[in-house]
């Protein structure tokens, strides 16, 4: 593989050579960077060109950025006619790094690690691929620390996480004060963030804001962010009812080389996208860490820069073209339901003009997020991210709402009851409160993406949204034909809450796994959404492993996993009613072998308005793609859901099932009989207990209990 790279990298410096027929620096060196850039890619690295150096006049032609944004050596491009002796020497003599730098001039290189230097003849692909490989796997010591610190931070993190459980157990039986603050913001939650909360959620919300506090303070050189921040205040305020000086220092002390780290890379990045992917890295390690099972269910799968940068540009152009109107003008709400660490956010501020800025920052942008670590990410990015495109003006970012989207209730119910306590969280629930308010043009990003778990005993299912459940049941699932429908996962549930809540002229621009376009389970999903919307546009990335073997892996997929990939763009637009019941729907696809590095720089290199869509008139089934016209329907079912439930219909069997479903299929199974009887007196006598201890108390009283009992 590397040595056809290398061949690949012979061609285009031949083919340059023929049109320029000279060999100078300039001509040449952009098949070199290809080349860099390809081993860069394969250890998730990024080569980045014409990086300036402190106290240096001149910069590196490149720089090679691991993914924990470490620097992992340099590279210099020259001319031919050059002496790379004497270049390497000058660069040595001005205080160019040398722990790991390349020169070369398509002819020689000189690899330099730690003083020692190697001259390779470019000429010779064996050599070549050694010598890159030897300078991409170089790693520092401060590498090497940094990642013996994270080992050890992984360790440590589910031992501190059961010291501070046990330390809040004995708060709610030891400690009025923070029993009080405690069941305050639990019931001020219920309100403004989810009524289906438990206390175990916001036990676990405490445990995740000490946990990653100096961590935050450390990266964006923001001392004052967990005082000001209304949510971070307020968990601040239960924290000193019992965690303060020597119990806090003690009991993280074993976490102090990390933070430790953290803050000395934090010091040296300069950039928002350097803090922004370092703070994703952490994220990602920390909520692995401290609960895989939540780090599933919350989807932590971020959307790359390119697809990202083309969805917004993409909504901007439908914009202009429907409604003569931008991302930048007034009266244009943006609302990222489900933000993350507010990438989509960060990049509309940085794609907006300055001029136009400070009033959709402080108006019309809008994001939600429900899971505490990416909130506060969320908020530091952006709010970092204006400041920089400001010029130095901050300004605190009041368009964040803590809430769960899909679940957004009367964020005022308990306002003149509770304020008193925490005023703080009741600024929350004034920002939802006026989010709510707001008629939102646009809804853009990526919803979180656990449809179902793979056993019951995971518990790790997605919460039941009653009301959102309901839609979904009289649209998508009453138009399914369907015989089992996974509709209720939270694609689904994200799409019907934006139908729901996009204004009468609007777009909703969504990244998803790709079932919704050719599903037989998504057939209903298609016929409301061509009912309900006036143009389609989907993008279709595929690279579905389970519908191609050509592509096992996860080599051609945009987020690197194995399910296939679209955005879709929904367009209602009022202005201009639609002749038909059925939108227009417009579809492009890129080939399903297309290598990930390609499908991404397809994006970067395909503006929307050049795209060659064609249009897809769906069947009277709804189906978009492999649509069939045969005899299919007239012939007698097997069996049907109107046969079985008396409304009519021919079908050989009037009665189906799923067969013997215990929901609980690990302790109701067993391969050995003593094991399987003694798991069901197990849960005999667990569930017979339960019933004895409350009996002859009030539904209230039972509640109350299970609460100080968690």
């Amino acid at each position: 593989m590397s040595i056809a790279r290398i061949n690949q990298y012979y061609k285009e410096l031949q083919k340059v050579e023929s049109y320029s027929k000279e060999t100078k620096e300039l001509s040449i060196k952009r098949c070199f960077a290809n080349l860099l850039n390809e081993y860069a890619e394969e250890k998730n690295y990024l080569l980045v060109e014409e990086v300036k150096l402190k106290n240096l006049k001149k910069q590196p032609d490149g720089c090679i950025f691991s993914e924990e944004s470490f620097v992992i050596g340099y590279w210099e491009a020259k001319d031919l006619k050059d002496n790379l002796e004497k270049e390497l020497q000058n660069k040595i003599n001005i205080g160019y790094p040398t722990f790991n730098l390349i020169i070369e001039n398509s002819q020689t290189l000189f690899l330099l690690q730690n003083e020692q230097k190697e001259e390779i003849n470019m000429k010779n692909p064996s050599d070549l691929d050694k010598a890159l490989l030897k300078f991409i796997n170089y790693e520092t010591q401060e590498i090497k620390d940094f990642k013996e610190a994270l080992a050890q931070f992984i360790v440590e993190v589910p031992k501190i996480v059961k010291i501070l459980e046990k330390m809040i157990v004995e708060q709610t039986h030891q400690n009025p004060e923070f029993q009080t603050k405690r069941k305050a913001f639990f019931k001020l939650c219920q309100v403004a963030i989810n009524p289906q909360i438990s206390f175990e959620n916001i036990d676990e919300m405490l445990i995740q804001h000490i946990l990653t506090e100096e961590i935050f303070l450390s990266v964006m050189n923001n001392s004052m962010f967990h005082e000001e921040n209304n949510i971070s205040k307020t968990l601040i305020d239960i924290e000193k009812t019992f965690f303060v000086k020597d119990t806090k220092r003690e009991t993280l002390k074993s976490l102090k080389n990390y933070y430790t780290k953290i803050k000395l890379k934090g010091a040296e990045m300069a950039t928002h996208q350097d803090k922004q992917n370092f703070l994703k890295l952490i994220y990602e390690n920390f909520y692995k860490a401290y609960n895989p099972k939540n780090a599933d269910k919350l989807g932590i799968v971020y959307t790359p820069a390119q697809v990202v940068k083309f969805m917004i540009e993409s909504t901007d152009y439908l914009l202009e073209k429907y409604f003569q109107k931008n991302l930048s003008d007034k009266n244009i709400n943006i609302l990222d339901p489900a933000t993350g660490t507010g990438t989509f956010i960060t990049d509309i501020i940085d794609y907006i003009p300055t001029q136009y800025l400070e009033y959709k920052y402080k108006n019309e942008i809008h994001a939600n997020e429900v899971a505490i670590l990416p909130y506060y990410i969320a908020n530091l990015n952006i709010e970092y991210i204006y400041e920089q495109k400001m010029k130095g003006k901050y300004a605190e970012f009041k368009n964040l709402c803590f809430v769960d989207t899909l679940d957004n209730v009367d964020a005022l119910k308990y306002a003149g009851k509770q304020a008193g306590v925490f005023g703080d969280l009741m600024e929350n629930a004034q920002r939802i409160k006026s989010q709510n308010d707001k008629q939102i043009s646009v809804i853009i990003g990526n919803p979180p993406y656990n449809a179902n778990q793979q056993n019951e005993n995971d518990n790790n299912k997605n919460r039941e949204y009653p009301a959102l459940d309901k839609r979904i049941k009289d649209t998508f699932i009453k138009q399914s034909t369907a015989q089992k429908t996974k509709l209720y996962d939270m694609y689904a549930r994200f799409y019907r809450w934006a139908m729901d809540r996009i204004d009468k002229n609007g777009i909703i621009t969504f990244i998803t796994n790709r079932s919704f376009i050719d599903s037989r389970t998504f057939d209903g999903f298609r016929k409301i959404v061509a009912n309900e919307f006036d143009e389609i546009y989907i993008v279709d990335t595929q690279s579905d492993v389970r519908k191609n073997p050509k592509i096992s892996g996860t080599k051609h997929n945009i987020f690197g996993i194995q399910a296939g990939i679209a955005i879709m763009f929904l367009i209602k637009n009022e202005q201009n009613p639609k002749i038909s019941s059925n939108a227009k729907i417009f579809y492009t696809s890129l080939p399903d072998e297309m290598l990930k590095k390609d499908k991404l720089s397809w994006f970067r290199e395909n503006p929307f308005r050049k795209i060659d869509f064609h249009i897809i008139k769906p069947d009277k089934k709804g189906n978009w793609l492999n649509q069939t016209d045969n005899d299919w329907e007239k012939l007698v079912p097997v069996c049907n859901k109107e046969t079985k439930l008396g409304k009519g219909g021919n079908a050989i069997f009037e009665l189906f099932s799923m067969g013997v479903v215990t929901a609980r299929d690990e302790w109701s199974y067993d391969f050995n009989q003593e094991q399987l009887e003694n798991k069901v007196n197990f849960l005999i006598e667990k569930y017979n207990d339960e019933l004895e201890r409350l009996k002859g108390k009030s539904k209230k009283q039972i509640i109350e209990q299970i609460e100080y009992s968690i």
